[in-house]
């Protein structure tokens, strides 16, 4: 096996992402890295190891810290990230190779791509079908790109921007979604609900217990907001915030992945 490619999806995107690459180089395993979170999990050896995740208030996203902070290498790989965001990747690739120096590993390259968004509030990332379309034929026309400097064991620096007041702009945001707005308690599903159970089995953190009087949100959310884009009937609400907002999932990965990140 030459590279494996650990990857963190919401909405399928960076599912999406990663599958096309590990077409484009071959001999590559994709690996949800939820199933790889508990302390001192070994990574199979590989020449190269892929961390793929979205961008999440232009940081990566709990969840990836996790796995990152857990995870270990055999032997010293080629290692590269792979985030996908709705416009800007922000520091999150920079954080990850902070991560990483933490642990003696190093970060060779992090590449960035730009997909449709998943936030629903006063900024929609989505953008009409168009406009959809576009940014995934640029992802696919630079897949060919990465692939080959990944080949190359080429060392360069992660894409995006670790300025400070990026950094910062991202610690607000997450700050304000998470203790101001308090979007994971916010969460509820209205009488549209008819518990399937789908938002329960598809939370990579188990986050979401359904019965046949509720759906409770617990406190582990990591805010991918999977269980809002995936329910077929659309219950899933942040409060009043998403109320008659656009849903979202990437038109090539399916339920059924989903359930396979989680281990169903």
């Amino acid at each position: 096996m030459k590279t494996v490619i650990y990857y963190f999806t919401g909405t399928g995107n960076t599912l999406a992402a990663a599958r096309a690459l590990a077409t484009e180089l071959g001999d590559t395993k994709l690996i949800p890295l939820r199933r790889a979170m508990y302390y001192g999990a070994l990574a199979p050896k590989a020449d190269a190891v892929g961390i793929a995740f979205p961008v999440h208030f232009l940081d990566m996203p709990v969840i990836v810290r996790q796995f990152v902070f857990n995870i270990l290498f055999d032997g010293r790989p080629y290692v590269f990230g792979l985030a996908t965001c709705g416009e800007r990747p922000g520091g999150a690739l920079y954080r990850l190779k902070e991560l990483l120096e933490e642990k003696t590993y190093t970060l060779s390259a992090g590449f960035s791509l730009v997909m449709p968004g998943n936030y629903i509030g006063p900024v929609d990332l989505m953008g009409d079908a168009r406009r959809r379309d576009e940014k995934y034929a640029a992802v696919q026309a630079r897949i060919p790109e990465i692939a080959s400097a990944i080949r190359a064991r080429e060392i360069l620096l992660p894409e995006g921007n670790n300025s400070g007041l990026l950094k910062i702009g991202g610690q607000i945001s997450r700050k304000l979604a998470t203790s101001m707005y308090n979007t994971p308690k916010r969460l509820h599903a209205t009488e549209a609900c008819n518990r399937c159970g789908i938002c329960s089995r598809i939370c990579p953190t188990r986050n979401i217990t359904v019965s046949n009087d509720a759906v409770i949100f617990d406190g582990d959310c990591t805010q991918c907001y999977a269980c809002i884009h995936w329910c077929p009937k659309e219950a899933i609400e942040i409060g009043g915030r998403t109320k008659g907002k656009r849903r979202y999932h990437h038109p090539d990965v399916t339920i059924k992945d989903m359930l396979e990140q989680r281990g169903e």
